[in-house]
């Protein structure tokens, strides 16, 4: 993953986990306010509550002093009295503060103070006047307050009265109308204190109900989101295990869903069943000519389309790229070849239309009859992917039905055999470069050597060298070779570049496939490896056979003229066996023709032969080129060239190939033929 996708998805799985937990975190965030909230509350309650008490002392005290200054006379009783008066005054201040427009807050915490509360409770208390006056509750708190406080302002008023005319006043009259005053009092205070502590108890009362409503939306948010994680849970399993078992594009069983099916299938022995794998034919020309979206499409059409020939019990599936698998399910020989024939020539009814351009359809389907067979699943698959292969090859839009004593499928199963081997022998790097001398027959002084590299496969527990003849057909035939020659292109430049100065003024010659011809991306990754490696292109010869040539003209020509421009040369390999040799000639803008060995082995006996070499020879030096003959494997066979004239020769005679290392030239440059 890049490091710039990263970021984004980390941002989307923030986002995710935020709408998992919002909700909770919501309840949790509400339930700290609320609590917070009830602290506060309560606390304040609290506060009114404790000045209430001491508004009530106050008041009975002040009245006890009163009584006693009036029986007495003494006025440290009036000074008490005065002092008594301070609390439910001081309150009266506070309330009268906080009443103002705008509420005076210093002189209410002033008031506060002067009542008795605590000055840590006067914040709360000046909160909660302030914010729940209109509460029913506080508000007839307030408005009991405030009669209780026309009484208190009375009995202030009769203590002045009283201290003004005693001792000329009757004790015991004064006396009579104090108590009468304080009769008119006490009802005042008490229902101030019973409207306070109604309201403490109803706010209490609401305040626990609303945290016991708060937990149980939090019980319930936290089921309803773990039933939904659940569900979300139990969804996302099935979409998982749904696309474990189908292609994302067609909607099709995937193949391993189709191998399992066909495993069950197989398992009962009264099954008669017939397997067919179907391979759409030239989809890669659609690939090219519309875009993968055009191959999507054509994917999807046929899986709608292939369905509607089967029964619900067969079984459709995309095994991968263009290729079906099918599964036909209590079915004879007879009727799943008729099947397959129909599904065959139904292809080429398909009227596939991508942007105007209409593309023709065909499939190659391979079938294996399973009614009484023997085959394991995986034989079974290799089975009908052997037959898909050679419906291929004989030409496409065909049915073939495997056989298991055919020659072909025998040949075709040991290429398909190679194909996981050579691949993993590019991964575990087990090729190994050869090289055979090829010496001029007229010596030239200065020359390095010459050497065609070959390639060989260490294969085994043993160590076994495998030739190339056992495995580059099957490279060929399954598309294999253009990553061998990047290999060998590869290896050949790390070793030539170690070998310095030995390999100053050498040629090195390097086979190429046909395929590798066709691949459009080698001409730039062979530049490129020639630039890291720092190996001089003049040091390269490049060997294409005559009939990859022919086959690939323009592209062969194209890529000849191309290179040579960068400084490589080119032989010719295998030239004369050709129909149209000699029409090619001038064609290709080669350096060296390789005649054939199949000329060569048999020059000494067969004078047509002989005679060929002569003709190609002559015609190679009048268009310039140099000729090499191979398979050079005696001494007579070397001399009889050497007579006609051929510049190299390659072969047993001469030096039999040796590992190609970066420290011994293969062959002196000092030895030639003849001086």
């Amino acid at each position: 993953m890049s490091d710039r996708a990263a970021p984004k998805l980390s941002t989307h799985s923030s986002l995710r986990l935020l709408v998992v937990v919002w909700p909770f975190v919501a309840i949790i965030l509400t339930q700290a306010l609320v609590a917070s909230f009830s602290v506060q509350m309560v606390s304040s309650l609290r506060a009114y509550v404790t000045g209430e008490s001491l508004w009530s002392k106050g008041q009975h005290d002040a009245v006890y002093y009163l009584g006693r200054y009036i029986s007495t006379g003494d006025r440290n009783f009036l000074e008490h009295f005065d002092g008594a008066m301070e609390y439910p005054l001081g309150d009266r201040e506070a309330r009268l503060a906080l009443e103002a427009d705008p509420p005076d807050l210093m002189r209410a915490t002033a008031g506060f103070i002067q009542g008795g509360n605590y000055p840590s409770d006067v914040p709360g208390m000046i909160w909660l006047f302030r914010n729940f006056h209109w509460l029913s509750y506080m508000g007839q708190a307030i408005d009991d307050w405030r009669l209780a406080e026309t009484a208190l302002l009375r009995l202030e008023a009769f203590a002045a009265d009283v201290d003004t005319h005693l001792p000329a006043v009757s004790h015991e009259a004064e006396m009579a109308r104090l108590d009468a005053l304080n009769d008119q009092i006490t009802p005042l205070t008490s229902k101030f204190a019973v409207s306070l502590g109604e309201g403490a108890r109803f706010v209490q009362s609401a305040l626990l109900y609303a945290n016991i409503a708060i937990g149980a939306l939090f019980i319930v948010v936290t089921f309803l989101r773990l039933n939904h994680f659940v569900r979300h849970r139990r969804r996302i399993e099935g979409e998982l295990s749904w696309h474990a078992a189908h292609d994302y594009l067609t909607g099709l069983p995937n193949r391993r869903s189709f191998e399992q099916s066909l495993q069950v299938m197989m398992a009962d022995p009264r099954s008669r069943l017939t397997l067919m794998f179907l391979d759409i034919d030239q989809f890669k020309l659609v690939n090219d000519s519309g875009g993968h979206a055009a191959g999507d499409e054509l994917l999807r059409q046929v899986a709608t389309f292939v369905p509607k020939y089967l029964r619900p019990s067969d079984v459709l599936a995309r095994l991968g790229g263009d290729e079906f698998g099918l599964i036909l399910a209590d079915c004879s020989p007879d009727n799943g070849l008729a099947l397959a024939q129909r599904i065959q020539e139904a292809f080429e009814q398909i009227d596939f239309v991508w942007q105007g351009q209409h593309h023709a359809v065909s499939a190659s389907i391979g079938l294996v009859q399973l009614e009484g067979s023997r085959l394991s699943v995986a034989e079974a698959l290799r089975a009908a992917d052997l037959a898909c292969y050679i419906a291929k090859e004989k030409g496409r839009n065909r049915v073939y039905v495997h056989a298991p004593d055919n020659v072909a499928e025998a040949e075709m199963s040991t290429d398909m055999g190679w194909v996981q081997r050579l691949h993993r022998a590019l991964e575990e790097d087990r090729f190994e470069l050869y090289a055979q001398p090829i010496i001029p027959t007229i010596a030239s002084n200065g020359d390095g050597e010459h050497v065609e590299l070959l390639l060989r496969l260490r294969e085994g527990n043993n160590g076994e060298l495998i030739p190339p003849g056992a495995f580059i057909p099957a490279a060929e035939r399954f598309g294999v070779m253009p990553a061998i020659d990047r290999w060998v292109v590869k290896a050949a430049l790390k070793t030539i570049a170690a070998r310095g100065r030995l390999a100053d003024r050498s040629t090195y010659s390097i086979n190429l496939s046909g395929a590798t011809l066709n691949d459009d991306l080698f001409e730039g990754f062979l530049c490129d490896a020639l630039a890291s490696s720092g190996v001089a292109p003049e040091l390269l010869c490049f060997e294409i056979t005559e009939t990859s040539a022919v086959a690939n003209l323009d592209r062969a020509a194209a890529f000849m003229e191309t290179m040579r421009l960068v400084g490589c040369r080119f032989a010719l390999d295998d030239f004369g066996v050709g129909m149209s040799s000699l029409t090619y000639l001038k064609r290709f803008p080669v350096d060296y023709l390789k005649i054939d060995g199949s000329f060569v082995r048999d020059m000494l006996t067969d004078k047509y032969d002989r005679a060929t070499i002569e003709m190609i020879n002559h015609l190679a030096h009048v268009a310039g080129k140099k000729t090499i003959a191979e398979f050079v494997a005696t001494p007579a066979i070397l001399a009889a060239l050497t007579e006609i004239g051929v510049d190299y020769l390659q072969g047993y005679a001469i030096a039999r190939p040796a590992p190609f290392l970066a420290d011994t030239q293969q062959m002196a440059p000092g030895k030639r033929l003849r001086a």
